[in-house]
């Protein structure tokens, strides 16, 4: 009797979650979908949360589900962007996870080859790449950088525990649509702080540090994340960023377990309660500013920070917006003179 050999079937490929929040944003997420679905990995579920949409975002959206079954419309009322991504997590079922802004891209093998590297590197959890940026109109745009100069700002940082930590603590290391997560970390960190918009993502990595994570930055091609610049993105509204982070360095204020995360975060929750007073003068919030830059100056343990949060205050009601923004931009000196000068004291 001949014995027969069989072929085991293939291994399925792990699913990926896509989570895309999404609000008034029905003219930018046909773009996005369509970036989804050039992927080369084709077993990704892609969950659309509409946080409470008044344009035509619902009929976009259910057009690409209807061409498509992997895609999936979810409503809720408008709670924000943490909200919509913990809507999003509790109704995907992927081993992986990846997020996408919906003015957002990523290029084609973003997916897979991030995939066969966790697949291949058990140990690590949280694999990222690089990030460009594009403005409205020009997709095919690849700027390292909106904000001044055109060069690479994100680290690329590797590892678990302290030194991870510590680079986060000092600031945010990735755009939200660079990193793919397992599911694993998902279930030991829990979800997202809905109270933290815009910056709900960056005290995810921070809990994700913390819990012991592996993270590792690898730069392969065609894994870039893209992110559109244009007015109403978040990342421009520098109050609501700076109000945001402010309340994320209390929070890690409290729950910091090593010192010296504690001692760098509470140097900058100063630095962030001084730029975020400068912001509020600046917007007429005359009180509020005030209060927050005496605040820095008081917290700051650099005499020369300190010195620039106070002349800052004992400025903003005696002069005018422009001239205030100038003081706060010079130098410490000039500062300290022309604050002195314009509140009618003589200089020291």
């Amino acid at each position: 009797m001949t014995s027969r050999t069989t072929t085991p079937p293939p291994t399925p490929a792990p699913l990926v979650s896509v989570v895309v929040p999404t609000y008034n944003y029905g003219r930018f997420i046909s773009q996005t979908l369509e970036s989804l679905r050039a992927q080369t990995y084709p077993n990704w579920e892609c969950v659309v949360v509409d946080d409470g949409s008044t344009d035509d975002t619902a009929e976009v959206v259910s057009r690409y589900a209807g061409e498509d079954n992997r895609i999936k419309y979810l409503w809720q009322r408008n709670q924000r962007q943490g909200a919509a991504k913990n809507n999003g997590i509790r109704n995907s079922g992927g081993e992986y996870l990846q997020f996408l802004d919906a003015d957002d891209l990523i290029e084609p093998r973003k997916l897979e080859r991030q995939v066969e590297f966790l697949e291949r590197h058990p140990g690590v959890d949280i694999v990222y790449g690089s990030v460009r940026f594009f403005q409205t109109g020009n997709a095919d745009e690849r700027l390292y950088s909106m904000w001044g100069d055109d060069r690479p700002w994100m680290p690329d940082i590797s590892g678990e525990g302290k030194e991870v930590l510590l680079a986060l603590t000092r600031a945010n290391i990735m755009a939200v649509n660079s990193p793919l997560v397992r599911r694993s970390v998902v279930d030991v960190v829990g979800l997202f702080d809905e109270r933290l918009p815009p910056a709900e993502d960056w005290d995810y990595w921070i809990r994700c540090a913390a819990a012991g994570a592996r993270f590792r930055y690898e730069e392969i091609e065609g894994t870039l994340a893209l992110v559109r610049s244009h007015p109403l993105s978040s990342s421009r509204d520098k109050r609501s960023w700076l109000s945001a982070s402010l309340l994320l360095r209390r929070k890690l204020l409290k729950a910091a377990a090593d010192p010296d995360v504690r001692r760098l975060n509470a140097a900058l929750l100063a630095e962030t309660e001084g730029l975020l007073g400068v912001q509020e003068v600046l917007h007429g919030s005359l009180a509020k500013g005030m209060y927050l830059l005496f605040k820095a100056g008081i917290m700051d343990r650099s005499l020369n920070h300190k010195a620039k949060w106070l002349v800052s205050a004992l400025s903003a009601p005696v002069v005018s917006k422009r001239r205030f923004d100038k003081i706060y931009s010079t130098s410490i000196t000039e500062a300290v003179r022309s604050g002195l000068r314009k509140s009618g004291q003589k200089p020291l």
